[in-house]
Order: structure tokens, then sequence, then C-alpha cells
């Protein structure tokens, strides 16, 4: 469509507000289906001309409003602003007005940079902008727009730019000074002007966490800038983050994982150091180091990885917390998660071990395949001591434990053979007959440690045939009274789980609950808009589920609870008396 007839379509809806916001959303779509680009200047001419008011018609913009979508004219105004001439009050109480109605939308952060470019046109407008803001009652509200305005001050007014800026840091509200530390850090100069810049930054006394993180960020953007200052940075971050608060915390894992500055390696163990000190209770901040691991992975810094990880499960973290990064570990980098399971359960550290029963829970349908890092297990003992650990840690998971210790036996001494094959059998095959007699037939199929699987299987049928010789003794057996109690209290237990598992559950929320007395189908009713109701039939389809129970849970469950504890809090023989 031509800018003629464009405009001739804008001024014929000009009657009412709602229709010509009408017409400038039917307009932006048609423009982007046609690749045709006269929207703009469009409303730029016509705004100019006077012939219509396009500042005061975005002013009173409703976001809940049917007519028109409100981003939409959001967009189109980020794009005509810089075009219009206008004052720079209206442009500031409309500006104010969309950021109002936009909330924390994160769309509307195309309006800073819009109103920026509108203040670079002409050269008092950006002092204009600053003295308007300051003059204002609501300065917390307005204050946002103080970066926009003096980051357009042109190249021939950095001084100017600076000296304002250093007004600012000494204004008393809180929201001013954290706009003016945000401008220090992306004010574009020289090296002439670095070090006035510096002396602001390092010079602060500033202790509102709001600003202190501000400050933090504004820090880095300069160490980015001039990379000759980094070893100074280093010293004002040793000073400045010590003991900080959690918006400031929340400011270093934000900075750390998602700004694209590539940090000297002694700032950023520096940084990393201080998320010792997270909370479990700082969702931000964990998401935030969650992303900060992947990213150490993918660069190949494994010792800071491992390092950062370490630390925030001992503050308490917990690897549901840490979702992206144990999907990456589990799925991409074996050769890590072995390294990681060894070198955790070599520690005896019981939340580190934990740390791995948390990590291989949250794998859901799938046994994970380990194999222990044999660089760490130079000797017998650390080599029996880790197998022990993968049964405390492990033992609902009895493929990924067995895995694990095969991994050991490979390679380890004839003692330390025999001590593994103890375990394998008990508690391991003994409690999972089931699963683990087809994975050790597997193996012996493959030819991996065949002789070892065929002693554990002969052992096992040798067990169960020693158990069907007195099975029908009447001795052994329960009385019936007995088992009807049994399992009249374990159905009564399960159905109380059940009902208090279904409390409060989304499918309560959306969906009627219908108990069936007898039948294989259930009846319902569709209702159609004329109130004719059609009569449906839907036959029930079965579904099942099964899992296997540690088997020595029920027969011996004293003991088994008895050894599995053992092997979680053990210790290294050399570590008794430490």
């Amino acid at each position: 469509m031509s800018l003629e007839k464009t405009k001739a379509r804008l001024l014929a809806a000009n009657e009412t507000a709602e229709e010509l916001l009408s017409q400038v959303k039917d307009l932006y779509v048609e423009e982007i289906r046609s690749k045709e680009e006269v929207l703009k200047d469009a409303l730029s001419q016509l705004h100019n001309a006077g012939e219509i008011d396009l500042i005061k018609l975005v002013r009173e913009v409703d976001k809940s409003s049917n007519s028109y979508d409100f981003f939409t004219v959001l967009h189109v105004f980020e794009n005509v602003l810089p075009s219009l001439d206008a004052s720079i009050e209206d442009v500031l109480r409309c500006l104010l007005h969309l950021t109002q109605q936009a909330g924390r939308d994160l769309a509307i952060g195309g309006v800073y940079r819009a109103f920026q470019h509108f203040c670079s046109v002409e050269a008092h407008r950006p002092r204009d902008s600053v003295g308007f803001i300051l003059a204002q009652s609501e300065l917390s509200a307005y204050s946002p727009f103080l970066s926009s305005s003096i980051l357009a001050y042109g190249s021939d007014c950095v001084t100017d730019a600076i000296q304002t800026t250093e007004n600012l840091i000494a204004n008393k509200n809180e929201m001013v000074r954290s706009q003016a530390y945000f401008i220090l850090g992306r004010l574009d100069v020289g090296e002439a002007q670095a070090n006035d810049i510096w002396e602001l930054l390092s010079g602060s006394s500033e202790r509102e966490s709001g600003c202190c993180a501000s400050l933090m960020r504004a820090t880095i953007s300069f160490g980015d800038a001039f990379p000759s200052y980094w070893s100074r940075i280093e010293k004002f971050l040793l000073m400045f983050v010590e003991d900080s608060p959690s918006e400031v915390l929340y400011e270093i894992s934000n900075i750390v994982a998602f700004m694209r500055v590539e940090l000297p390696e002694s700032v950023l163990r520096l940084l990393l150091k201080q998320f010792a000190n997270v909370s479990t209770e700082h969702k931000g901040i964990i998401d935030n180091i969650d992303h900060i691991l992947v990213n150490l992975v993918e660069k190949g810094e494994f010792p800071q990885a491992l390092k950062l990880l370490e630390s925030i499960l001992t503050a308490g973290v917990k690897f549901p917390q840490l979702g992206y990064f144990s999907s990456e570990l589990l799925s991409k980098h074996q050769k890590l998660l072995n390294h990681i399971v060894t070198k955790w359960f070599l520690s005896g550290d019981s939340l580190l071990c934990h740390g791995v029963s948390d990590l291989l829970n949250d794998v859901s349908g799938k046994d994970v395949e380990l194999e222990a890092d044999m660089v760490l297990l130079g000797d017998e003992v650390k080599q029996v001591f880790v197998s022990h650990k993968a049964v405390g840690w492990l033992f609902m998971q009895p493929i990924t434990a067995t895995g694990f210790i095969l991994s050991v036996y490979g390679t380890a001494s004839t003692t330390a053979r025999e001590n593994l094959e103890k375990v394998l059998y008990e508690p391991l095959l003994l409690s999972y007959p089931g699963k683990l007699k087809l994975f050790f037939q597997s193996c012996v199929n493959k030819g991996i440690h065949a002789d070892l699987c065929e002693r554990l299987l002969g052992k096992l049928q040798a067990y169960h045939s020693d158990i069907d010789k007195v099975s029908e003794l009447k001795e052994l057996m329960a009385p019936r009274e007995n088992v009807s109690t049994y399992w009249k209290k374990f159905n009564s237990d399960m159905q109380a789980a059940y009902e208090n598992t279904s409390k409060g559950v989304l499918s309560e929320l959306i969906a009627t609950k219908q108990t069936l007395l007898y039948g294989n189908s259930s009846i319902y009713y569709v209702h159609k808009g004329d109130g004719e109701q059609i009569r449906q039939e839907m036959q029930m389809q079965s579904f099942s589920h099964s899992t296997e129970m540690p088997r020595l849970n029920v027969l011996d469950p004293e003991s088994l609870d008895y050894i599995l504890r053992f092997y979680r809090y053990e210790r290294m023989k050399n570590e008794a008396n430490s």
C-alpha cells in the first residue's frame, strides 16, 4: 500500500481514539504480510503536520481494551517516536503511561531505546529531559528515563554527561543513584575520561542494596571496555562483595550467567566464591547458578564447575533445583558424571553422596550407566569403599549401582574382587532377583565379566532351591489370621496414602470425580448449543505399572537397614581417628 493511501485510511479512522488505534493495528498486520514499511512515515508525517496528535492518542491507550492490541501499538510507537516533533514533557508523560500499563512485561524495554534515540535527534533534548525528570514529584517513577537521557548526549558533550551523572550520584533518591551507576557503565568515553569514570565507581560509599547491584554491573561493564583496569577492579570487588546482600548476589549471578563479558580468571573465581553463601530460598540466584554451571562445563572449565557445585550443595541447594545442569550432565557429559560420582563417593561426605542419589533419582524410568573413574581409585581400600557407597546410596537403582561396581571389578585386585562379589550378591542380587538376574544374564551373553555373573546366578539359583525345599513346612508358614490382618492393614494404608496424595491435585480442579460400581464402560452426555444432549459411551481401558521392591526389606529388614546405613556413613579406615 502506498504512503498516501495509508495516510488516508488513518485520517478516515480519526473520529475516535479506539477506531484510530484499531486501524493502526490492522495496518501493522497488513504491513508485516506485504513487507512494505510505510506506516511509520505515515504516522510521523500526520503527527508533525498537526493532523493527528499521536502522543495524546498513545497516552490514552488501555492495555485491557479489546479494540486493539496494546503491544502492537507499543511497538509501532517505538518505531515512530524518534521522528516525531514533540516536547520532552509530553513524550515523557506518554512513556510513563505506557510503562505503567505494561507493568513488568519485558516488551517495554524497547521504549527506553526509542526515547534515547528521540533525545539524540536534537542537542537540547537530553538536558531538558534530565531537568524535567529531576523536577518531578514522582521522581522514582520517572527516574528510569534518566539513563536514556544522558546516554543520548553527543560525543562532543561527554564531559557534560559525566558531570551530570556525578550530580545524580549525590541525589538522595535511591532510584536516581541506581540509574547514575547504570549510566557510568555504559557511557561511550575514551581513555582520557576513563579514569574519571573509574574514580566515580571506586570512590562510591554506596550502602543501598539496589544501588550496590547497579554499581557492580557498571564496574564489570567498565572493565570490559577498559581491560587495563581489571587488576584495580579485582581489588575493589574483593572489598565490595564481602558479605554482600542477596540483591548484590543476584546481580553477580546474573552477570556471570548472562553478561557477555570475558572475565579474567581471578575475577571469575572471586565472583563464583560468593555463591557459597547462597540461601535455598533465593530461587532467582539458584536459577542463574544453574546456567553458570552449564556455561562452565561447555567451556571445559570442569574444576571451576565442580568447585562451585560442591559449594552450593554444601550450602543446602539440592539437585532438583538445578534442572538444566542435571539434564545436561546426564545427557551430554558422561565422563564428568563418572568423575563426580567417584570423587563424591570417595570423599565420604554425606551431603555430596546424597547429591548423587538426588541427581540419579531425578531420572524417571531410566537406568543411568555409571563407570568409576579409576584414576581416583589407586588401591583396593578405595575401590571397596566407593563400591560400598554405591550400594548404600544407589540401592533403589540396583542396575546403576551394579554397573558402577562392575566397572571397579574389572581392574580390582583379587582381595577387592572377593569383597565386591559379596556386595553384588548380598544385598543387591538377593534384594532384586528379577531385574539383576536379567542384567547379569545379559552380561554373560555379552561376555562382560561372564565368570563372575555366572557364579552370582548360580548362587541365586541355589538360594531359591533351598527356599523351595522348606517352603512347604507348616512350621515356617504364618497363620492365616496373621496374613489376613497384614493385608487388611496394607490395603488400609494404601487407601489412606492415595487419598492424601489426591488432595489438591490439578485433576480435581478440572475434572469431575466419579465412582463406578460395576460395568466396563462409562456413560456421559455432550451438551449442544441448542440445548440438545447426546449420549456417549466410553469403554474403560486397563493400565498397569509394576516395580520390583527389594526382597530383603521383607525377609530381613533390620539387617538390610543396618548394612545400608553402615555403607552410607562409613569412613575410610585411615580416617577413623581423624
